[in-house]
């Protein structure tokens, strides 16, 4: 069992006695303070949550949807019990939204590119409209690519029948 208490701050030595059913002493403890030194860190974390899924330069209707199932705030929040929850569908969701896959168009510092090859090591070969092959890598160029929300699934069949 838990039990908080609140004593004032002047007590700082307080020790609590368990006792058995003759109110014989079996084991005491000192007890410590309690503060909650991280809450404003949560609370901040949790409202940055919530502006991010907010209808004021939030997800749109259709994001929402994608990601939650629901077009409405209202609809998240009766249908995950916990921020938890519905942060890790979150991200989970915006993981996979930002993940790169052959096909994408991408913009990495103004060249616009479309994905041919990603790889198990985080590589990424692109051929621009010029027929221009660009290698990429995880870790240091692609941080800066942005999905451009174009997709050619085109490339992918042609791929496919080349093998």
């Amino acid at each position: 069992m838990k039990y908080i208490i609140d004593v004032p701050d002047e007590h700082t030595d307080i020790k609590v006695f368990y006792t058995d059913a003759d109110m014989k002493i079996i084991q005491s403890m000192r007890c410590e303070s309690y503060t909650e030194h991280d809450r404003k860190a949560i609370e901040d974390e949790v409202w940055e949550f919530a502006k991010k899924i907010g209808s004021f330069n939030g997800l749109a209707k259709h994001e929402l949807d994608e990601c939650f199932g629901h077009t409405t705030i209202q609809g998240v929040m009766t249908t995950y019990d916990t921020y938890s929850e519905a942060k890790a569908k979150y991200e989970a969701w915006r993981k996979q939204k930002n993940e790169i896959h052959v096909g994408d168009e991408v913009d990495i510092d103004g060249e616009i590119t479309v994905v041919t090859m990603v790889n198990e090591y985080g590589e990424v070969l692109s051929v621009d409209c010029d027929g221009m092959a660009y290698y990429y890598h995880v870790e240091s160029q692609l941080k800066r690519a942005k999905k451009t929300g174009r997709y050619f699934p085109e490339v992918t069949e042609l791929l496919k029948k080349m093998r």
